[in-house]
């Protein structure tokens, strides 16, 4: 039986193949005309749904998303988003604050990516009385690499593998595979899905849309 875990080994090796067979992230690229995500200044929202696998209970929130390129090969992005988990013996919310860079390059198309982020998350637990509730917070980082392919003039596919780890924080290290699909309704307007799931704890479902300006 193929585990999740190795799964997510396997498309890791994949897209670091095609990462680094691609030319190096320093040239110079003309500015894309894609049909994906990357490239383009944009501000947007999504709404989550979190799964989690050996609970019963769902996690619901959001985020505001922005995006800035600064060259031709890299890209600052900001996330600022809210979860909130309503079990029966513990209620979590999380809010968390990242930002970080998209380093990337293009053939044809296609963009093979790395990217980075720091942040910070501010998480509440709220036990069943008469427990009193808590609070933790901390910084948290992530690490990825992918590929964004573009399937048509208006719509395109993204993969990527990322590591995530927290520092004095409640987030715990983990190794995550993501999928997602956009397609462009208008020449300004974007609607984005995706998916995530990390290891063996929980897969993440998020829609949104997409401004650019």
């Amino acid at each position: 039986m193929i585990t999740t875990k190795q799964l997510i080994g396997t498309a890791a090796l994949g897209l670091a193949t095609i990462v680094t067979s691609t030319s190096a992230f320093a040239q110079a690229i003309e500015e894309s005309e894609s049909s994906g995500l990357i490239g383009k200044r944009y501000a947007g929202v999504d709404f989550l749904m979190k799964d989690f696998r050996d609970l019963s209970d769902n996690g619901y929130g959001g985020a505001l998303v922005f995006n800035q390129p600064v060259s031709d090969v890299v890209d600052l992005t900001g996330n600022l988003g809210y979860t909130q988990v309503d079990s029966q013996t513990t209620d979590i919310t999380r809010t968390a604050l990242e930002v970080g860079a998209i380093f990337y390059t293009e053939k044809d198309g296609y963009k093979p990516f790395m990217s980075a982020s720091l942040g910070y998350g501010w998480d509440k637990f709220d036990f069943p009385a008469p427990a009193s509730s808590d609070n933790d917070e901390g910084f948290l980082f992530s690490i990825g690499v992918g590929a964004e392919v573009p399937l048509t003039d208006k719509t395109a596919a993204m993969g990527a593998i990322s590591y995530r780890d927290g520092v004095d924080s409640a987030t715990e290290d983990s190794w995550g595979l993501e999928l997602g699909l956009n397609h462009w309704v208008t020449d300004t307007v974007a609607l984005k899905g995706s998916f995530y799931i990390v290891e063996d704890d929980s897969v993440t479902f998020r829609v949104g849309a997409r401004l650019a300006f």
